[in-house]
């Protein structure tokens, strides 16, 4: 069994400037074959990802870690939230009425998309902290979490966009190299917050 560990996933490093900041390395590395690329978005989807990288046969597994703190998503259980990264993604949070719009998001973003879609009741999260895990699921599975009936889709992550359309007919991301200042202000003027996520949202048809 190999594993890697990374410690910088994306333009939330800050100040070390877009040297470090790498807005490509996690697309990069998905884009190896046989490979499990998982970036956890709070503490218990980084237990369930450390159990995939010690358990899994087939092939390596990277795990990515987000530098700043990040909020936890207590509205699930713990339980919940390890059974659904083991399947590479899962609903965090399930709409209240008539399914309108899925936001999909990984890592750090996920805090952004519990938040932009607080007062969206037709509106469903769901994290997917792992790409490769998730296309191994049962097309039942992956149906119940992306079901075709809804195409009003966006996606979040904090580096470059492409592989996002295959699940998302819009992407907020970062296709461009960062700069030098504090994370929560690159973070911001890149537009990777819940308020810009919210209007991002809003603007679709």
């Amino acid at each position: 069994r190999v594993s890697y560990v990374f410690t910088h996933d994306s333009i939330g490093v800050g100040e070390d400037g877009p040297t470090h900041q790498p807005v490509e390395t996690v697309s990069g590395l998905r884009a190896f074959p046989n490979v499990d690329v998982y970036r956890p978005s709070d503490a218990e989807e980084t237990v369930a990802a450390y159990v995939s990288s010690v358990t899994r046969k087939e092939g390596p597994t990277v795990l990515i870690f987000s530098r700043q703190n990040l909020e936890q998503n207590t509205a699930m259980s713990a339980a919940e939230r390890r059974e659904g990264t083991l399947k590479g993604a899962y609903v965090a949070k399930k709409e209240e009425g008539d399914l309108d719009v899925i936001v999909i998001a990984t890592g750090s973003e996920v805090q952004h998309a519990l938040k932009a879609t607080k007062d969206m009741p037709g509106a469903r999260v769901v994290s997917m902290p792992c790409m490769e895990a998730f296309e191994r699921q049962s097309d039942d599975y992956k149906e119940s979490v992306l079901p075709s009936t809804c195409t009003k889709r966006i996606a979040m992550e904090a580096g470059i966009t492409g592989l996002w359309y295959k699940y998302a007919s819009k992407v907020v991301g970062v296709d461009r190299y960062g700069f030098s200042a504090p994370g929560d202000i690159v973070m911001e003027e890149l537009g990777m917050s819940a308020e810009n996520l919210k209007k991002e949202i809003e603007s679709m048809a």
